[in-house]
């Protein structure tokens, strides 16, 4: 799939100005299955006669067209985010799979807010992904390879947070990063493969099912005794995506 015309088009038949798409996702991640999604997120900013316009336009645009899962924060949405260290857009930042960047001084600005992330906001967010992973893979027929290594990523990030660590993107250098003798480490490890290979429904057969439920619930028992607390670092965030905001709209309008 051409990931780049196809952005092209699509702003071909709007008015908005595109600035940052990249890969998210399993694909991303390195353990994308066989039948795994183009998951191409990112931001824009709104046309200019929007951008003046008095009334409020959608902040979002959202496109699913086969295989191709499209979609695109304006900035205001994607800087207010940003503002409270929200992961999700944080990985987007960070994605290595970039398929368009036209935002200026791109490496500066990036560079500029990595430094300033507020990591408790890291840890409860990697936290609560894993432990509603786990919720999800215990009810009916939902005991995936994904959700079993989605739970595990979430885990691994979660841990390197309580370090002020940033986790790596790339599954393999998330393994790099933790202990080597983590037994959820060694796990990960050994099934990787088969994961890559199986389709995204594909269920981790039963016999195996308690053993890695078993290792989940031991970590997050460890990350619970490191509870974080927020950093005070909002307000420095704030001013730093402030002072770009207006660099931005400045070049553009």
């Amino acid at each position: 799939m051409n990931i780049e015309k196809n952005i092209q088009q699509l702003f071909e038949k709007r008015q908005d100005i595109p600035l940052f798409y990249i890969e998210s996702g399993s694909r991303l991640w390195g353990m994308a299955s066989p039948d795994s999604d183009y998951d191409v997120r990112g931001f824009h900013l709104p046309s200019k006669d929007q951008y003046f316009d008095y009334k409020k336009y959608r902040d979002l645009i959202e496109i699913m067209d086969g295989d191709f899962d499209f979609v695109s924060y304006d900035l205001d949405k994607m800087f207010g985010l940003l503002a409270k260290s929200n992961p999700t857009v944080l990985e987007w930042v960070r994605a290595h799979i970039v398929y368009f960047n036209a935002f200026p001084e791109w490496q500066t600005f990036r560079d500029g807010l990595i430094e300033r992330v507020d990591y408790s906001a890291l840890y409860h967010h990697y936290l609560s992904l894993a432990k509603g992973g786990m919720k999800v893979m215990q009810t009916a027929d939902n005991f995936t390879y994904k959700k079993v290594f989605y739970s595990i990523r979430g885990l691994m990030s979660a841990e390197l947070a309580t370090q002020e660590v940033m986790p790596e993107l790339l599954i393999t250098d998330l393994f790099a990063q933790v202990s080597e003798h983590d037994p959820l480490r060694h796990w990960a490890e050994d099934y990787l493969e088969i994961k890559k290979q199986q389709k995204e429904k594909a269920q981790l057969p039963e016999v195996e099912q308690a053993a890695i439920l078993n290792l989940l619930e031991i970590k997050i028992e460890q990350l619970a005794a490191k509870e974080m607390q927020k950093a005070d670092r909002r307000e420095g965030l704030a001013c730093y995506l402030t002072e770009y905001s207006r660099h931005l709209k400045q070049y553009y309008y």
